[in-house]
Order: structure tokens, then sequence, then C-alpha cells
């Protein structure tokens, strides 16, 4: 298979996107692909997070316990990253994922991330800046969040 539609994905998941084609053909040539049928579990809930995963076929769900009642659901597509954090930090899925239809993968190993990042400056720079700006992004949200829920409060104790 050739890694044109592997690095065609790559460069729209946002962790990638400030990667230029070069680089991400060297990540998509060196990530393992992978096939799941339907009903196969890609990992389970409580395995050690070693990898991340690219979708570049098919559907799968990632399912999430909840303390009371069923699990929440989340329906993953061709595009879809999985498992991110796994390259950044050593810790366990909280979440169980499975194949719906056939599944192919694109399996990002953290070592071979980890590496990558190391000898090539640029790319550890290009997803530095990625991760530095969604964490802007999600502080931003949490500021709104707040102050939706001042406004709220607010609201009640006048009522």
């Amino acid at each position: 298979m050739s890694l044109e539609p592997a690095v065609a994905l790559l460069q729209r998941v946002d962790l990638f996107s400030g990667l230029d084609a070069v680089r991400l053909e060297v990540v998509a040539f060196t990530c393992e692909r992978r096939e799941y049928a339907p009903g196969e579990a890609l990992f389970e809930a409580g395995e050690e997070a070693d990898c991340a995963w690219l979708i570049l076929e098919g559907e799968a769900v990632m399912l999430a316990a909840q303390d009371r009642g069923s699990p929440r659901a989340l329906r993953l597509d061709t595009g879809d990253l999985i498992g991110e954090t796994a390259l950044f930090n050593r810790e366990r899925r909280r979440t169980r994922v499975r194949a719906v239809t056939k599944l192919e993968t694109l399996r990002i190993g953290r070592d071979m991330f980890q590496r990558l990042l190391g000898e090539f400056p640029e790319m550890a720079g290009a997803v530095a800046a990625r991760v530095a700006n969604r964490l802007e992004n999600a502080g931003a949200e949490l500021r709104a969040l707040e102050l939706r829920l001042a406004r709220s409060g607010a609201a009640q104790k006048k009522r």
C-alpha cells in the first residue's frame, strides 16, 4: 500500500498538521499497519497505553464505563486518531475500542514517535506548537465555562 493515503490522513490530524510532507512520510513509513475484523478489540480498559492509532479505513467504537448505568460510546471514523496522549505519557487505557467494520489502522508507537522527535528537532517544534495551541484553547474553554457557571450561579441566587 502506498504511503500517500496515510500521509493525507496524518495531515488532517491536528497533532501532525504542522509537519511537512517529508516528515509525515517518515511517520507513516515507520508506523505499523494493522487490520482488525468487526468486533475485534484494539485495546481494553486497564491495558498499558504505549501507542496511538490512526484509522486509515473503517469504523470503530470507543466505550467508556460510567459510574452509573450503561457505558458511553463514541463513534470513530477514517482519519480519527485514537489514544494520542499515550505518545507523551505512560498511562493505562481508560476506555476500550472495538472495530465495528473491517478496520485498517496505522499504529504509532510511543518509542518510535519519541525517537522521531529526538532525531528531527523541527518535528518536535511543530508538535510542541500544536500541543501548546491545544492547551491554550482548552484553557480558554475552561475560562468560558467558569464564566457561564458564575453567571448561572448569580442568576440562581437572585431567584
